[in-house]
């Protein structure tokens, strides 16, 4: 296994590839294909708190609320408390960085992977862009990479932290 690293023409890989385990790269791998349909889920989550179900009231025209008269407040309130949309804004926010810092080859792999309506494997993304078994994987990583420095997984400087996306 370390000769394959010793092939690799970047040094930085040397540092890498021992630092994310498989389940932290199926994790990863899971939180971009999760981010695929992020606007969806976070629709179904805003429906369940802007209109909960409620037992039907037999106080008609009871007394007064003594609650926020400002639906924008309340609003910004009961998203703030949900830790399900909470959850999603980050998987959005650390999504969106990391695909903000790939640069065109990666790019082009995200998209394969994916946003195509295929579902194309990592051996048939390989194959399409001509990468052999072991360069698809080694910009494999490189891409979740990106994703694991966004969630905390990696630190700038290549180094596990310990923190897991669930944290």
């Amino acid at each position: 296994m370390i000769t394959d690293f010793a092939r690799c023409a970047d040094a930085d890989w040397r540092k890498l590839m021992p630092v994310l385990n498989k389940d932290d790269l199926r994790e990863l791998d899971r939180e971009f294909t999760k981010y695929q349909y992020i606007e969806d889920d976070k629709a179904i989550v805003w429906t369940r708190i802007m209109h909960p179900w409620k037992p039907s009231d037999n106080n008609v025209g009871g007394g007064r609320s003594t609650g926020i008269s400002k639906p924008e407040e309340e609003i910004a309130l009961k998203l703030d408390d949900n830790p399900q949309w909470q959850r999603l804004e980050l998987r959005e926010q650390h999504c969106k960085a990391a695909i903000e810092r790939m640069d065109d080859e990666q790019y082009k792999i995200y998209k394969l992977r994916y946003r195509s309506g295929n579902y194309y494997d990592w051996e048939t993304v390989g194959k399409l862009l001509h990468y052999s078994h072991a360069q698809i994987y080694r910009k494999r990583y490189a891409l979740l990479a990106l994703l694991a420095e966004e969630c905390g997984m990696l630190s700038k400087d290549e180094t596990k932290t310990g923190s897991s996306l669930m944290n």
